[in-house]
């Protein structure tokens, strides 16, 4: 007995020093830990070094049992990647803290790493994801106090939204953060609510609305004077009102608020890229006014863009300064810095200032006016696109979110139902699918309806534009017809009368009166020069008559596609006797049916006549291509449109066609 005694004893002993022991090894661990987090948080260190830091934080962590401190410290070593820009390397140390929080069924960790995992994505342009992963962190979310965490993932929500161009949705969003914020009185969260709502109100052009809660804004940063980015709050938000005030053409207005902002003590150290902003929207209210000053804060904006590598702000300081230098005359500067803007915007996926230095390639280059008008339109309608499935993507996400929540928490209420309620929900669910997918269609239908409604209101401005062209240069020659008549033909009539003396005298003093109105010749040949240099600006290149806008997309046809494309059109068309919108459906069905045999022909002809016969004007598409079913093509939206479009001008359209030897569209129009 007595010895049984001494072994218990001893064996205490040894496990009271083992866990001694290991307690001691995990303080010093935690030690070593918040040491290595510490050191790559702090910036005075070389980036390199502080990578290593947290790599080390990193690889303590490996070494740790699923604890509250381990999947804390794990948040923290992905704060330091992600302020490192270490997105990968945040990613997966987010997705470890996930998958503990899961295996502790510690709802806080799983909803918090959910954020963190949608910052990724956010960071990563990648919205729908991102989406996904905050709605998912909101549901959790709901069911905790954690009301900070709830509104920052109900913001960056609303933050997505907007990108995508749904200003009603981030709207309802950010009211909903905006009402929450206010419950627990969060200063700073009030104050981001405020912003997004004079963001999503200047995107549905509201700007009483707009300026209303901007102002506000402005109003709640006077309770964050404590705050560390109290001067750029302030900056930030005089350039959201000065950009309502521009968007409005306000621009005294505007000029204001801007100045305000650049007057912010130290704000080109604290964050060059707000000062930078400012200088530019400075400069381009300035240039709206026509103001000579405009030129220095755009140079000045570019130079401090480019020390900081801000590619975005880089692309817009020079589509501004290519406007500058359109609007003063310099051609080849304008179009080198739209060039230098269109490549970079190209290279970086920034769509919207694509489309900028598209319209203004339309202007510099009016040669190619049509060619780039085409191309904005094209890319314009893509992005169109793009943002409609997005925006619908997110509504799913949103609505497929929800129906999991509810089919969870009837499955959890109700066990000895769970196989018919699942039925029932999966029957629900497809139902529903089925009626959003009818009016998903039907939508679709009215929209592209409404696009080719757009596309014509387009192209009758372009025809619109040509005809005030042709006006105002039919005006400008007569006005240097007038020039040559009246002034220079006077001045040379005078100086030949002064000068015919010669003739009678050629004494000494007659000869030294003339040699003035020797002089006076050299003053008209300079006006003549200028006379001849700006009737030449003024003579270029026209697309003045339909003709030339269907040969230029047959020569588009020729030269982008594989086919050979032989084409003939009748002198004898009177194109100028058509109505704008015939001339429009005729050019849509040659278009479309072009774009047919692109797709699906495998062509190696394609033939195009257009033939006046006494009162009737015939369009031939012939194609040696593979042909298809008549019958069942026409049940296709684009042979539906051609048909739509050949009632519209009272014409008559017919497609032969047979598998394996080619296809004919006959339009026949009747004429006056």
């Amino acid at each position: 007995m007595r010895q049984i005694i001494i072994i218990t004893l001893f064996l205490s002993l040894i496990s009271c020093s083992n866990k001694k022991k290991s307690e001691q090894l995990i303080f010093v661990s935690n030690q070593k830990i918040n040491k290595y987090l510490s050191n790559a948080q702090d910036e005075t260190i070389l980036h390199e070094n502080r990578m290593k830091f947290s790599d080390s934080a990193y690889a303590e962590l490996q070494q740790k049992s699923n604890d509250s401190t381990l999947r804390r410290n794990h948040f923290k070593v992905a704060n330091r990647y992600f302020s490192l820009y270490e997105l990968e390397k945040y990613k997966t140390v987010t997705q470890e803290a996930l998958e503990l929080g899961r295996s502790s069924k510690d709802s806080s960790t799983i909803a918090k790493a959910l954020y963190y995992l949608g910052d990724y994505h956010f960071e990563k342009a990648r919205n729908d994801s991102a989406y996904w992963y905050y709605n998912k962190a909101e549901k959790i979310y709901l069911k905790t106090d954690d009301k900070v965490n709830l509104i920052n993932t109900i913001l960056y929500k609303a933050y997505i939204l907007l990108y995508e161009k749904d200003f009603m949705g981030s709207e309802t969003a950010t009211i909903k953060a905006l009402d929450l914020s206010n419950e627990i009185k969060d200063d700073v969260l009030i104050y981001e609510c405020y912003v997004n709502l004079g963001s999503c109100l200047l995107g549905l052009d509201n700007y009483d609305r707009a300026l209303y809660y901007h102002s506000k804004a402005l109003i709640q940063i006077d309770k964050l004077k404590k705050n560390p980015f109290y001067d750029v709050f302030k900056a930030q938000t005089f350039n959201n009102l000065g950009l309502v005030y521009l968007k409005n053409k306000q621009y005294e207005k505007a000029i204001e608020n801007f100045s305000k902002g650049l007057a912010v003590k130290n704000l080109i150290r604290l964050h060059p890229t707000v000062y930078s902003a400012l200088m530019d929207n400075l400069g381009y209210s300035k240039f709206k006014l026509e103001r000579v000053d405009a030129y220095e804060d755009f140079n000045k904006s570019l130079l401090i863009r480019d020390s900081i590598g801000n590619i975005a702000g880089i692309i817009r300081s020079k589509i501004h300064l290519s406007e500058y230098h359109l609007t003063k005359g310099n051609i080849t500067k304008a179009l080198e810095l739209n060039d230098e803007a269109n490549a970079l915007a190209l290279k970086s996926s920034y769509n919207q200032d694509l489309l900028k230095t598209l319209d203004l390639y339309t202007k510099i280059i009016p040669k190619k006016g049509l060619y780039y008008a085409k191309k904005y339109i094209k890319l314009s309608d893509s992005l169109y696109d793009l943002e409609r499935a997005t925006r619908n993507k997110l509504a799913r996400i949103e609505f497929e979110t929800d129906e999991i929540i509810h089919e969870n928490e009837v499955i959890s209420s109700e066990n000895k139902r769970i196989i018919t309620i699942a039925v029932l929900v999966v029957l629900f669910v497809a139902l529903l699918y089925i009626i959003l997918f009818q009016r998903s269609r039907q939508k679709e239908l009215i929209l592209i309806q409404d696009q080719q409604k757009t596309n014509e209101e387009i192209y009758q401005l372009m025809l619109d534009q040509q005809v005030k062209l042709d006006e105002v240069k039919h005006i400008e020659k007569n006005r240097i017809a007038r020039e040559l008549h009246d002034g220079i033909m006077n001045k040379l009539a005078s100086t030949r009368l002064n000068l015919y003396i010669l003739t009678r005298r050629t004494d000494e003093e007659t000869i030294q009166k003339c040699i003035g109105h020797v002089n006076e010749i050299q003053n008209i040949e300079k006006e003549v020069r200028a006379i001849a240099h700006e009737l030449s600006n003024d003579v270029f290149s026209e697309k003045s008559n339909f003709k030339t806008i269907l040969t230029e997309l047959l020569i588009d046809q020729q030269n982008l596609y594989s086919p050979d494309c032989v084409y003939s059109i009748d002198k004898e068309v009177q194109w100028d006797t058509f109505d704008v919108e015939i001339k429009m459906h005729i050019y849509r069905i040659l278009q479309e049916a072009l774009n047919n045999c692109n797709k699906y022909a495998n062509a190696k002809t394609i033939n195009v006549s257009i033939v006046k016969q006494e009162k009737i004007v015939t369009l031939q598409i012939r194609d040696d291509g593979d042909g298809f079913n008549v019958s069942k093509a026409k049940k296709g939206i684009g042979i539906k449109n051609m048909l739509q479009r050949s009632t519209a001008v009272n014409g008559e359209l017919n497609i032969e066609s047979e598998i394996g030897k080619g296809t004919t569209l006959f339009l026949k129009i009747p004429i006056k």
